[in-house]
């Protein structure tokens, strides 16, 4: 069922509400806004996190870093696969009202939350794999020029998950505010 049906739909029902069986009924033939991208995203850094789980004691020498690094990244990478599954469950379980427009007020509150925590995990993932390489190397002044590079690309990235996070909220908005009319 395409927006504009739904809209119909429910001005039709003067704007009652409808039940959360119907709720339910009509999101199990479309998904809410942006859903499809969190998805998504979710499967391929799941994917991305488990492949390097699995390769990185081999091929980033793991045996060679302390036994703190090595925790302290097999944590965030945890974390975040942790933060998906949450994500996998806000996706895939948006009815959360009574009625069309309470249920994406409270969506709506929720990828607010979600966005917020997976920007920090993100930075803190990053900030925890950067130290993790970093742990055993010796700084020269090729490595300093490396990690000034790094260091820039870092609030390039926050940037980036916010302005997609933010599209994201928007999507959600409009949806929101076209059913308020």
């Amino acid at each position: 069922m395409d927006l504009e049906n739904l809209k119909s739909a429910y001005q039709n029902k003067q704007k009652t509400g409808f039940s959360k069986e119907g709720i339910l009924k009509m999101i199990s033939k479309s998904n809410p806004p942006a859903s499809k991208s969190i998805r998504v995203q979710l499967i391929i850094e799941t994917v991305f996190w488990t492949v390097f789980t699995a390769v990185y004691y081999d091929i980033f020498d793991g045996h060679l870093k302390p036994v703190l690094w090595n925790f302290l990244l097999l944590a965030a990478v945890c974390f975040i696969l942790t933060h998906n599954a949450l994500g996998f469950k806000l996706v895939n379980n948006p009815i959360n009202g009574e009625t069309i427009v309470e249920s994406l007020k409270n969506y709506q509150g929720r990828i607010k939350t979600y966005a917020m925590v997976s920007i920090v995990s993100r930075v803190l993932a990053i900030a925890i794999l950067l130290g993790y390489f970093m742990s055993t190397i010796t700084l020269t002044n090729q490595k300093i020029v490396s990690l000034g590079f790094i260091a820039f690309i870092f609030p390039v990235q926050i940037y980036l998950l916010n302005r997609v996070w933010k599209n994201r909220k928007d999507q959600i908005n409009k949806v929101l505010v076209r059913l308020q009319e």
